[in-house]
């Protein structure tokens, strides 16, 4: 961590910073880099591209590409002037009120110290951040050239928010997922996740996948389609439990609160799991009073931590 940009294929590079232990990605071709995800401040922005002019100091970013609108990933995107943003249409869409949302957490309750993985520093960079988004966006699926290679850009459904993209390097057999998967700490079931979902939409990436695959998390050290086949049976275990607690007539509070051995998360970690798959399911049902009960209880206060 904090040591630069490492290749992990062929031309494809990660660095891996302290702050909310973020990875951002680097793939080069011949007319020009892309840029995974710019971390979660300007001042933050330049320092990657600061490593990127030590890795190379002809290397021009042309693009840069948010695998999912939270700040962690997007707020650094303004330090790339010369570069063409990339991002799902739902990320422009929600970017405005996510922007407002984190920085009215940082308000709220600042913190402090290593066990956050941010200074206070780190949450003045972030409030005084005026955040660029994106210039290009799409639905199903884009593609950059960069003239010897082709890096694409896939939604293939809802998880950790609405936004949630792969980029894919083929030649490389390398593959950025954003938040879609973690592998420092449990995936993030925040406020914006769509927990009965996420299963479906990591099976559909892993079609891309094959043994010999470099993944990169957003969070955390790279992985193989092996992990991300097991952490999305783990996910799908979490929807699994939603399901069936609601069609078995629990309350959403009785749900949130009991254990179960299934799971593989712990309880304090899946609230907003709970609370998000309850209001799904009810819309999906048309249950309108327990619709209303979740939305109610959606709403977090924590800490920011990882987005």
């Amino acid at each position: 961590m904090g040591s630069g940009f490492l290749e992990v294929a062929d031309q494809v590079f990660v660095a891996r910073y302290p702050q909310w232990d973020v990875n951002v990605g680097l793939v080069l071709g011949r007319d020009g880099a892309v840029v995974v995800d710019t971390r979660a401040s300007s001042l933050q922005g330049f320092e990657v591209l600061d490593d990127i002019r030590r890795l190379g100091a002809d290397i021009e970013v042309r693009h840069v590409v948010n695998t999912h609108v939270h700040f962690d990933h997007t707020f650094g995107n303004g330090a790339f002037t010369a570069a063409t943003v990339h991002a799902h249409a739902n990320v422009a869409r929600s970017l405005d009120a996510d922007v407002e949302r984190i920085k009215s957490l940082f308000r709220a309750d600042p913190g402090d110290g290593p066990e956050a993985g941010y200074t206070s520093r780190d949450v003045v960079e972030v409030l005084a951040t005026a955040v660029r988004a994106p210039d290009s966006t799409f639905g199903h699926s884009a593609t950059i050239d960069l003239g010897n290679r082709v890096v694409t850009m896939t939604w293939s459904g809802r998880g950790h928010t609405d936004g949630d993209i792969s980029v894919h390097v083929a030649d490389a057999g390398a593959m950025f997922l954003g938040d879609l998967i973690e592998e420092s700490a449990p995936p993030s079931f925040g406020q914006d996740c769509w927990p009965l979902e996420w299963a479906g939409t990591l099976t559909e990436h892993l079609g891309w996948l094959d043994a010999d695959s470099v993944v990169v998390p957003g969070h955390g050290s790279p992985v193989d389609a092996e992990f991300v086949r097991s952490q999305r049976d783990a996910v799908a275990t979490v929807g699994q439990v939603i399901r069936e607690r609601r069609a078995a007539g629990w309350s959403l509070e009785a749900a949130v609160a009991e254990p179960d051995s299934r799971l593989p998360y712990a309880l304090d970690r899946l609230d907003s799991a709970f609370r998000r798959g309850w209001l799904h399911a009810a819309q999906d049902g048309g249950d309108a009073a327990a619709s209303t009960s979740a939305t109610a209880s959606t709403a977090s206060s924590a800490r920011p931590g990882p987005d």
